[in-house]
């Protein structure tokens, strides 16, 4: 337990919750590592769960499992968002036609 919240994350079926427990354990623990390291983020994930706090976990984790950048993403149209989410092809071939999102939505 506690390689880092994000390995565990995947591989241990852990809640978004569970964060809370892995920073408990870090301030109460000898551990060498960054709490970034420990929970297994990057420099501008990092950022973004201190700046925002744990809602921007939700995307971090969205993110790791399509093998997107977090920063790439954010920076994306709420419509190409909803195309990334996508499992829809025809959907995504909507949007990319049109520019919007399609109407099964």
């Amino acid at each position: 337990m506690y390689k880092n919240f994000i390995a565990d994350f995947f591989e241990e079926g852990l809640m978004i919750e569970d964060i809370d427990d892995y920073v408990e354990y870090w301030h109460n623990s000898e551990t060498e590592q960054s709490l970034k390291d420990f929970l297994g983020l990057n420099d501008y994930e990092y950022e973004m769960w201190m700046r925002e706090g744990n809602g921007v976990i939700r995307d971090i984790l969205y993110c790791r499992r399509h093998n997107l950048d977090l920063r790439n993403y954010y920076k994306m149209s709420t419509g190409e968002k909803i195309a990334a989410r996508s499992y829809n092809l025809n959907e995504i071939k909507e949007y990319k036609k049109d520019g919007k999102q399609g109407e099964n939505s």
